[in-house]
């Protein structure tokens, strides 16, 4: 097990723990059982993506196959990899810094940006699968610590628990947009994106090259996507108990860990901080780890094309280390600076991944159910392109709702 430790990691970031915490304060339970749908279906569409690197019958990668169906995916990747690793980098390193000042009550977030940079630099700089993963597995504790204490000290209701998973509730609308649409949405939303391209090559990093791995890998996955769950759930209960009784509505991270001082103390506050940074920190590492990994594979298809595996794994290897410090080094100007308003760098990076949910989903949908990419014994099952036709669909509504919220907020700064 490992890989799926990992992956689930990187994917948790400070947005999902508000967007927990914002929808328990908004519906209390009642929504719980979409947020599992939804980790489920992302569940089965990453395990088959997986399964695709393990089974195909050329060893390729996932990214091998994706260039099968056009060439242009190489570059495309390689592009999306830099500009989203960018931007991405800025938000979490910035929120770094300043939990770590909110921890401490020292320095200045500019330095403790420099710090992190340093440390995740030395950490990620080289290709060592196995202490990148000591380091998850220590983050994942300190995670597990943090919000099962702050979600047991708020009282969940178990009666509210059972409802909130089992009951299929769906209650009257909060906001602009009605329930239903922010179910398909949160549906549609786990299709694509980058992210969901990571879990493939940490477990080859892993050593799982072949389809003897695969029933190993569907259980890691099995656990990371259990643990992810877990975590959430328990900053939804905080939402539930704290913010929902109250009716009050939070928007950030700041705003959730003021209200939590006024209500659980201080050593609330202390508890959220240190889990905000835990899961900042493992995002920096495992966007950057990930990202190279996925951008030097991108590299070496693009540079090399058909050329013989050990080249364009030579190929690979030269580019894998200038990735990392784009990555990790660059987003250091923006608190350098001293800019904190990122609102427009949030809609470049909101439109990159709105492109990415049907262009990628297309071609990783023909790269798992087609014999002539896959073989014949491990292509997709009539349900599996069902699941996946399924999740095309509601990626695509996920889309035209994102791009109504960006609509939304450049008309706002425009006016």
């Amino acid at each position: 097990m490992g890989p799926g430790i990992v992956v689930v990691l990187t994917w948790l970031g400070a947005g999902d723990i508000v967007n927990s915490a914002m929808a328990g304060g908004n519906y209390g339970y009642a929504l719980m059982w979409v947020f599992v749908l939804c980790l489920m279906v992302r569940y089965l569409f990453v395990s088959t993506v997986a399964k695709y690197q393990l089974s195909n019958e050329r060893g390729e990668t996932v990214l091998g196959g994706l260039v099968k169906v056009h060439p242009l995916y190489a570059p495309f990747v390689l592009l999306c990899v830099l500009g989203v690793g960018h931007a991405v980098g800025a938000y979490l390193l910035t929120g770094a810094a300043v939990a770590c000042v909110r921890l401490t009550g020292l320095g200045h977030p500019r330095v403790w940006a420099v710090v992190l940079c340093v440390l995740a630099y030395y950490i990620a700089f080289r290709p060592v699968y196995r202490r990148i993963e000591k380091v998850f597995f220590f983050l994942v504790g300190v995670l597990s610590i943090c919000f099962l204490t702050l979600a047991a000290w708020s009282g969940p209701s178990p009666g509210g628990l059972a409802k909130g998973l089992l009951g299929f509730a769906v209650p009257e609308t909060v906001g602009r947009f009605d329930t239903t649409t922010l179910m398909l949405s949160m549906l549609g939303a786990v299709a694509g994106g980058l992210a969901n391209l990571m879990y493939p090559y940490f477990i080859r990093e892993k050593g799982w090259i072949t389809a003897e791995h695969r029933r190993v890998q569907q259980y890691d996955l099995l656990l990371g996507i259990a643990v992810l769950i877990l975590l959430d759930l328990a900053v939804w209960v905080v939402g539930a108990e704290i913010l929902h009784p109250r009716g009050i509505h939070v928007v950030d991270v700041e705003s959730l860990a003021r209200l939590l001082g006024e209500v659980l103390g201080g050593f609330g506050t202390t508890l959220f901080y240190v889990a905000i940074l835990a899961a900042l920190f493992s995002n920096i590492l495992g966007t950057a780890s990930a990202y190279a990994y996925l951008g030097s594979d991108a590299y070496g298809y693009w540079r090399s094309g058909e050329a013989k595996t050990e080249d364009r794994e030579a190929t690979s290897r030269r580019i894998y280390r200038p990735i990392v410090i784009w990555i990790i080094v660059t987003p250091l100007a923006w608190p350098l600076l001293g800019q904190s308003d990122f609102v427009g760098l949030t809609l470049l990076v909101n439109a990159a991944q709105v492109v990415l949910i049907p262009v990628l989903v297309t071609g990783l949908w023909i790269i798992t159910a087609r014999s002539d990419y896959i073989g014949a014994k491990y292509r997709n099952r009539w349900w599996e392109n069902l699941a996946i036709g399924l999740l095309l669909l509601l990626g695509c509504i996920s889309t035209y709702f994102a791009l109504a919220k960006m609509v939304e907020r450049i008309s706002g700064l425009l006016s």
